[in-house]
C-alpha cells in the first residue's frame, strides 16, 4: 500500500490547497497530524487489516486503556491505507465545546477543504452550537467525495458535556462518505448501543488490541536486544498482552544492563516504573469510590460480586466494579459474571497498598479467606491466609478438608499447598502438628511417618493436654498402625480414642476415618457379616453423610469378597460404582476395584479380573496401601494358579517389597505368608512353606497353612489333628477347612460328607477359584458328587485350569514338534473337566476338528491320550524353578 495524503497541505477533489485561517488558526498544527512511531513498533498486519473492515462503517470506535498501543495502531493504519483521512488528537483545551468544535472543523478542511469556514465563523459569533452544527452537515452532505475518513484520538480527555449533544447529532448525521474512527479510553457517552444495533458502529477492544505472545517477544527483543530468550518469553508472559507493559519491562532491562548479574525483569525499577504508570496514566483523575474498590480486589485474581462486597465492605462494589469496566480502567466482567482486572494492574495497585498500609493487605487477606470458605473453596481460602501469615489457621483448615481434596483426585494440591505451610506452623505445636501428620497421609506416606515419630507420648513427656487432643493423638497412632500392615492394633487404639471423644468432636475428619479403620479390620481378617453387631454399630456411625456411607459401602464390597461371598460382593459394587465416581472418592473407589477383582476372580472370570488387578498394582493409594498388596499377592496366585511360577516369583516380589518397605505390620505379612506358602508348595517346597507358616499371625490361616504343609508331607494324621483346633470366621474360612478335612479324614463317608457341605457351600455363594485351586484329585471327587449340585457352577468349575497346589511330576516335556498357536490353546484346556464336546464349544470349531487336531498333537508330543497329554500340559504350564526361595524377611 502507499503513503496517502496528509501534512498541513491535503489537496482537495478539485486539486487546489486548502489552508488553515480565521478562527481556525488558532488550532495548533501539531494535532492535526499524528506522531511517527518508533522504530521498535511491531506493525501488526492483522490489526490493520481489521480496522480496514471496520472503518466501512460510518463510526468506528476504538477503546481500550490506557497504554493498550491503540494511538500506535491507529498511526500505523493511516500510514499504509490508500484512503484519504485526516488527523485530530483531543487535548486539554478541547474540554472547552466551542474550542472541540473548532479542532474537528480544523481537522474537516484538511480533506474537505472549505467546509470550515462557514461555521467557524458563527463559533465566533458565538451563536449556539447547533447553529454551526447544521451548516458544517449541510456543507458536508453537499460534496460528492468518495470515501474519506476523520481520526479523532484521545477523545476520553473532554467532558461529558462537550460531546454529548452535538458529537451524537453529528455522527448520526454524517454524509455517506466521511467515516469517523474515535480512539478513546472507554466508551464515550454515545448512543453506542443504538449505534451497534442499526449497524453502523465497527469497535476495536482491548480483546483484540492485546499483544499476541509472539508479538510481544517480538517487540521486546526489539527494545532491549541484551535479553535472554528466556527472559524474553518470561516478559511476554507477565505483560499478557499490554503494550505499556512490554515497554517498561524493556526500558527497565536496558536500565540494567550494566548489572548482568541480577534478573533485570525482577528489579525494583520496573515495579516501580510500571507502579507510576497505573497511578499517574491509568488512575488519574478516576473517582475515588472506583479506585478503592478496585484496590481493595487486588488481593483476588477474580471478583464474584459477593467477594467484591466483603473485601471492598460495601453494598455497591459490583457496580463501582461495572462502572471500572466502563471507564477502561483494565477490569472485564466475564460471562459467569465474575470482575477480572488485568494482572499487572493488580500488581500494581497491591504494590501500592503494600507500601502505604501493609497491615490492610493482611486484613484484605484475612476477608478472602473467610468468603472463600464459606464459599466451599477451601484451597484458596488456604492460600489467603497464607498471604496474610495465619499459617497455623491454614494448616488446620487443610486438615478439615484433605480426606475431600485426596478423594476428588487432588492429592497433587494437597502436596503444593503442604509445601506452602512453613514448617513453623508446627513446630513446638502438638495440634498442629498432629494437623500436619493427618494432612500427610494422604500425600506423602513416609512423611507421616516420620512426623508420628516425632509426636512423643504425653505420658512419656508429662505434658497436660486436653482430653480431646490425647484422643485425637491416639486417633493418628491408630492410623498409623492400621496403613502399616497392623489392622488389629489400629482397630483396637481407633476404638479407645472414639470412646474417648465421644460426641464432642464427631465431626471431625478424623473420627470418621478411625470408623473406616474399624470397618477395614473387619474386613481385612475375613470376618464380615452384615449380621454381625460390630458391622452394624460401624455402618451406623458412617452414614451419617452420603461420602462416608459410600465409603462404608467399598469397604463392605471388599469385606464380602475377602469372606467368600463373590457374588454378593460384585452386587456392591455395582449398586456402588456411580456413586463413588459421582462423588469423586478416590478412596472408595480403590476399595471397589479391589473387590471387583478379587470376586471376578472367585468366579473365575480371570479375564475381567486380571486388567483391574493390573492397574492396582500402577495405583497410588496412600490412605488404603492394603489394596496395592492384595493385588500384587492375586496376581502371584493367579499366576500360581495358571502354572506360571516365574510370574508368580515376579508378582510375590514385588509383594514383598511392598511389605516390607510400606507394609511392615503383622496383618499384611500374614496375607504375604499365606500365598508364599501357595508358592513354596506348588513347587513342592514344602521346607520353605514352614518358615512361611511361621510368619502367619492368625489363628485360622496359621492351622490351615500348617496342615497343607503337613499334607504335602505326607502327614496326613497331623494335618487332620492341627485342623480340628482351628476356628472359621467366614464362607471362606469354612469352604477351605472342609475341603481340607476331605482329604485328612480316613473315614470315607466323613470326607465325602465334608466334600459336599463345602460344595454346597461354595455353590451358593459362587466361590469357584478357591476349589479349583486344591487341584484335579479334588475335582475328579467333585465330580462324582455332580447330581447333589447345580450343574451351572459345576460348569463354571470344570472351564478352570487345574494346576493349583497339586504339585506336578510329569518330567520336563521334550516336544518332538513345535505346536501351532491354535494347537497350544487346545493343549491348555485339556487339563481342565471338560469333556470334548464342551471344549469343542469353548473354541467353536466341531468335535470332528477337535479331535483331528488331537490327533496332530498327541503326535508332538509323544504320547497316545488326553490323560497323557494333560500331564504334559501342566509340565510345560509349570516350569521348574531352582535356587534360593523368595522371602523378605529372614530371622
Amino acid at each position: 500500500m502507499t503513503q496517502s495524503l496528509g501534512g498541513d497541505l491535503l489537496m482537495d477533489h478539485a486539486g487546489s490547497p486548502g489552508r488553515l485561517h480565521g478562527p481556525l488558526a488558532t488550532v495548533h498544527q501539531a494535532k492535526l497530524r499524528p506522531a511517527v512511531n518508533p522504530e521498535y513498533l511491531v506493525r501488526r498486519l492483522r490489526l490493520i487489516e481489521l480496522l480496514d473492515t471496520m472503518v466501512k462503517a460510518p463510526l468506528t470506535l476504538v477503546a481500550s486503556p490506557a497504554g493498550s498501543g491503540k494511538t500506535a495502531l491507529l498511526r500505523d493504519w493511516v500510514g499504509w491505507t490508500e484512503l484519504p483521512h485526516t488527523w485530530l488528537a483531543v487535548d486539554e483545551s478541547d474540554r472547552d465545546p466551542a474550542q472541540l468544535w473548532l479542532s474537528i472543523l480544523a481537522a474537516l478542511d484538511k480533506i474537505a477543504p472549505g467546509c470550515a469556514e462557514p461555521a467557524g465563523d458563527l463559533i465566533r459569533q458565538r451563536q449556539p452550537l447547533v447553529e454551526p452544527l447544521g451548516s458544517l452537515l449541510a456543507d458536508l452532505e453537499s460534496r460528492p467525495y468518495g470515501p474519506r475518513v476523520l481520526v479523532i484520538d484521545d477523545l476520553e480527555l473532554v467532558g461529558e458535556a462537550a460531546v454529548t449533544a452535538q458529537l451524537t447529532t453529528f455522527l448520526q448525521h454524517l454524509p455517506p462518505w466521511l467515516h469517523v474512527v474515535l480512539a478513546c479510553r472507554y466508551a464515550p457517552w454515545l448512543p453506542v448501543d443504538r449505534l451497534r444495533a442499526r449497524g453502523t458502529l465497527g469497535e476495536v477492544r482491548f480483546p483484540e488490541l492485546r499483544f499476541s505472545f509472539d508479538e510481544a517477544t517480538e517487540m521486546l527483543a526489539s527494545l532491549a536486544p541484551a535479553l535472554s530468550p528466556r527472559q524474553v518469553a518470561r516478559a511476554a508472559r507477565h505483560a499478557d498482552g499490554w503494550a505499556a507493559s512490554i515497554q517498561l519491562a524493556a526500558l527497565s532491562a536496558r536500565s540494567a544492563d550494566a548489572q548482568p548479574a541480577h534478573d533485570a525483569l525482577r528489579r525494583g525499577d520496573a515495579g516501580r516504573s510500571l507502579r507510576d504508570y497505573v497511578w499517574h496514566e491509568v488512575l488519574n483523575g478516576e473517582p475515588a469510590d472506583v479506585v478503592d474498590v478496585l484496590v481493595s480486589v487486588s488481593v483476588v485474581d477474580r471478583a464474584e460480586p459477593g467477594l467484591a462486597r466483603a473485601l471492598a465492605g460495601r453494598v455497591d462494589a459490583p457496580e463501582l466494579l461495572a462502572l471500572a469496566e466502563e471507564r477502561g480502567l483494565f477490569t472485564t466482567r466475564l460471562p459467569s459474571g465474575t470482575y477480572e482486572t488485568h494482572a499487572l494492574v493488580r500488581e500494581a495497585l497491591l504494590d501500592e497498598l503494600r507500601r502505604r498500609d501493609p497491615g490492610h493487605v493482611t486484613e484484605l487477606h484475612r476477608r478472602a479467606a473467610r468468603w472463600y470458605e464459606d464459599a466451599g473453596q477451601p484451597v484458596t481460602a488456604i492460600e489467603h491466609l497464607l498471604q496474610a501469615g495465619q499459617d497455623k489457621a491454614a494448616l488446620r483448615m487443610l486438615a478439615s478438608c484433605v480426606p475431600q481434596l485426596y478423594d476428588a483426585g487432588r492429592a497433587s494440591t494437597v502436596r503444593r499447598v503442604l509445601g506452602a505451610i512453613p514448617s513453623s506452623a508446627s513446630a513446638g505445636d502438638t495440634a498442629a502438628t498432629a494437623d500436619l501428620a493427618w494432612c500427610q497421609l494422604f500425600c506423602d506416606r513416609g512423611a507421616f511417618v516420620q512426623t508420628m515419630d516425632t509426636l512423643a507420648d504425653p505420658a512419656d513427656t508429662g505434658a497436660e493436654l486436653e482430653q480431646w487432643l490425647l484422643a485425637r493423638l491416639e486417633l493418628l497412632r491408630a492410623i498409623w498402625a492400621a496403613v502399616s500392615g497392623d489392622w488389629r492394633a489400629g482397630a483396637r487404639s481407633a476404638r479407645s480414642a472414639l470412646a474417648t471423644i465421644g460426641d464432642q468432636r464427631s465431626a471431625d475428619p478424623l473420627c470418621g476415618f478411625a470408623w473406616n479403620l474399624l470397618a477395614r479390620e473387619i474386613a481385612l481378617t475375613e470376618r464380615w457379616d452384615d449380621a454381625c453387631p460390630e458391622v452394624r454399630e460401624v455402618a451406623r456411625a458412617l452414614s451419617g453423610t452420603p461420602e462416608r456411607r459410600i465409603t462404608f459401602e467399598a469397604t463392605r464390597a471388599l469385606g464380602t469378597a475377602l469372606a467368600g461371598q463373590p457374588v454378593a460382593a460384585l452386587r456392591l459394587v455395582y449398586n456402588t460404582r456411580l456413586a463413588s465416581e459421582a462423588a469423586k472418592l478416590t478412596t472408595a473407589r480403590t476399595e471397589l476395584m479391589a473387590a471387583e477383582a478379587l470376586a471376578n476372580r472367585e468366579i473365575g472370570e480371570q479375564s475381567a479380573a486380571l486388567p483391574i488387578l493390573s492397574r492396582l498394582v500402577e495405583t497410588s493409594c496412600e490412605p488404603v496401601p492394603h489394596c496395592r498388596l492384595l493385588a500384587h499377592l492375586e496376581l502371584a496366585r493367579s499366576s500360581v494358579d495358571a502354572g506360571d511360577t516365574k510370574a508368580a516369583e515376579r508378582a510375590f516380589g514385588a509383594a514383598v517389597e511392598v511389605a516390607e518397605t510400606e507394609l511392615g505390620g503383622p496383618g499384611s505379612r500374614t496375607l504375604v505368608a499365606r500365598t508364599g506358602v501357595a508358592l513354596a508348595l506348588a513347587d513342592s517346597r514344602a521346607d520353605e512353606g514352614r518358615q512361611w507358616v511361621a510368619e502367619i499371625d492368625d489363628p485360622f490361616w496359621s492351622g490351615v497353612e500348617t496342615a497343607q504343609v503337613l499334607v504335602a508331607e505326607g502327614d496326613v494324621e497331623g494335618a487332620r489333628v492341627v485342623l480340628h483346633e482351628v476356628a472359621p470366621r467366614c464362607v471362606r474360612h469354612h469352604v477351605v477347612l472342609d475341603l481340607l478335612m476331605s482329604r485328612t479324614t480316613p473315614d470315607a463317608d466323613e470326607a465325602e460328607e465334608a466334600l459336599l457341605h463345602a460344595v454346597r457351600l461354595a455353590s451358593t455363594h459362587g466361590l469357584v477359584q478357591t476349589l479349583a485351586s486344591e487341584g484335579a484329585e479334588t475335582i475328579e471327587s467333585i465330580e462324582g458328587l455332580a447330581w447333589q449340585v447345580p450343574k451351572a457352577w459345576l460348569d463354571r468349575l470344570r472351564r478352570l485350569p487345574l494346576s493349583g497346589a497339586t504339585p506336578c511330576r510329569t518330567p520336563p516335556v521334550e516336544l518332538v514338534e513345535s505346536l501351532t498357536d491354535r494347537q497350544l490353546g487346545i493343549l491348555r484346556m485339556l487339563p481342565s473337566r471338560l469333556t470334548l464336546r464342551e471344549v469343542a464349544d469353548e473354541l467353536c470349531i466341531s468335535v470332528n476338528t477337535l479331535k483331528f487336531h488331537l490327533k496332530v498333537i498327541y503326535r508332538k508330543l509323544g504320547c497316545g491320550s488326553r490323560a497323557e497329554a494333560a500331564d504334559m500340559a501342566r509340565a510345560l504350564m509349570s516350569p521348574r524353578r531352582n535356587g534360593r526361595p523368595t522371602s523378605g524377611w529372614r530371622r
